[in-house]
């Protein structure tokens, strides 16, 4: 994680931490069947961390894909090297034997 993201996501922190401390009412939240009374903020607070983890959840395959690339590139850049140093040897034995 980059320093802009990490200074992004605490700036981020503190407008809602700001936000929800000015909206501390009393909400009545319903689901479907399913309801309960909470203050405000506990609510602001829960949406946005299941925000924020559905949004990890979301990345993950890309990044996954990301990583499995990369490793991949990284072992075509061994056996690329591999080949050329072989080459290079290759080609200082035959320059050697010119000589």
């Amino acid at each position: 994680m980059n320093q802009f993201s990490l200074i992004g996501f605490l700036i981020l922190a503190v407008v809602i931490a700001t936000f929800s401390i000015q909206n501390s009412g009393e909400a009545i939240v319903t689901f479907i069947w399913w309801q309960f009374q909470s203050s405000l903020v506990v609510v602001i607070l829960i949406s946005t961390a299941l925000g924020a983890i559905m949004a990890i959840f979301l990345s993950l395959p890309g990044t996954f894909r990301l990583r499995m690339r990369s490793r991949e590139q990284t072992q075509r850049i061994a056996e690329l090297e591999q080949q050329l140093q072989e080459c290079e040897t290759k080609h200082t034995k035959d320059m050697s034997g010119i000589r």
